[in-house]
């Protein structure tokens, strides 16, 4: 996202290209030909005006001319002239209704947690946006930041801006959860999967945990949980019954299974497939350890998968000798 005072939003991506390292100059050298920039327009009415798309990359530029607007820079008596970074853009496409510093001020919370998960996983993140003064919300002072794509999911009125890849029916990659906020719907057919070893052990815990909740609430007895060859082992009415637990924290209709839970799904008459998704998970900052909460139950009694349902997504392949 860029952040200027200029007019003239969507030509071009310009900044000083300096010996000592800035990073919201520095950021520019990373922009490739087909990003999307946001244009954060400062001033009284502080907001983002819309987005343009990068046409070319970074070039260098061997005098570029400035004024620098921070306390002291503003004091100089004449602009500055050095080297400087230029990327072409595409022009902007405004946005209908532009999501204004005030707009923001209710998502704070949001936000600034975002903020907070980020930096636990990644340490800096050039995030866009900072709390001021402890009840108003202001964008970076600094030229061009990153903006993570799960501000998609908060910041309303700027889905235009977004670059979605087209999945395609080859497709089988997991979707990764880990930036993903919960409740969000992961594309049709496809399935999910957290990166993170803490959080996919969080995500495995809370969804276990629900399905024992789920047996104990219709009088089930005896409950183990195993992990392999199923997950849950439970009496429920004098009949053993084994089940497979899946968790997500996004909201989901497809699964992986491995060819063991379908063949004892196919063979066994008494299993159960449950489902947790939507499962809020939140990383704390100190610790890097995960606690979990909520979740949408789903529970398939009596589970058999038939093989219409199916997909092959990974071949065992014996190589051929010679």
């Amino acid at each position: 996202m860029e952040i200027t005072h200029r007019d003239d939003l969507g030509t071009d991506l310009n900044a000083p290209k300096l010996p000592t390292e800035e990073w919201g100059y520095d950021l520019l050298s990373q922009v490739q030909t087909g990003d999307r920039v946001l244009h954060w327009k400062s001033g009284p009415n502080a907001r983002i005006v819309g987005w343009s798309e990068a046409i070319g990359q970074p070039t260098t530029v061997p005098k570029y001319t400035w004024q620098p607007r921070g306390t002291s820079g503003r004091t100089l008596p004449a602009p500055r002239t050095s080297e400087g970074w230029v990327v072409p853009l595409g022009g902007v496409h405004n946005f209908p209704s532009p999501p204004t510093s005030q707009m923001l001020l209710p998502l704070m919370d949001q936000l600034m947690a975002l903020r907070d998960d980020l930096q636990s996983l990644h340490g800096s993140t050039y995030f866009p946006f900072y709390r001021y003064g402890g009840d108003q919300i202001r964008a970076q002072q600094a030229y061009l930041v990153k903006f993570p794509f799960q501000l998609f999911d908060i910041v309303p009125g700027i889905s235009s801006a977004r670059i979605d890849a087209l999945v395609t029916e080859f497709d089988d990659t997991d979707v990764s959860e880990d930036y993903q906020p919960s409740g969000k719907q992961a594309p049709p057919g496809r399935t999910t999967r957290a990166q993170d070893p803490k959080l996919r052990a969080a995500i495995e815990r809370r969804s276990l945990d629900v399905a024992s909740e789920y047996y104990a609430g219709i009088g089930g007895i005896n409950l183990r949980e195993l992990g392999k060859p199923y997950d849950i082992a439970v009496t429920v009415e004098g009949v053993e019954r084994h089940c497979e637990v899946k968790g997500s924290r996004m909201l989901i209709d497809t699964v992986e299974l491995t060819i063991n839970e379908v063949t004892h799904g196919q063979d066994c008459g008494q299993v159960d497939l449950i489902v947790v998704d939507g499962i809020e998970a939140r990383c704390d900052p100190q610790t890097g350890e995960y606690t979990t909460k909520g979740g949408r139950l789903r529970v398939w009694r009596d589970w058999s998968p038939e093989e219409d349902d199916l997909s092959a997504k990974r071949f065992a392949y014996i190589l051929p000798a010679g």
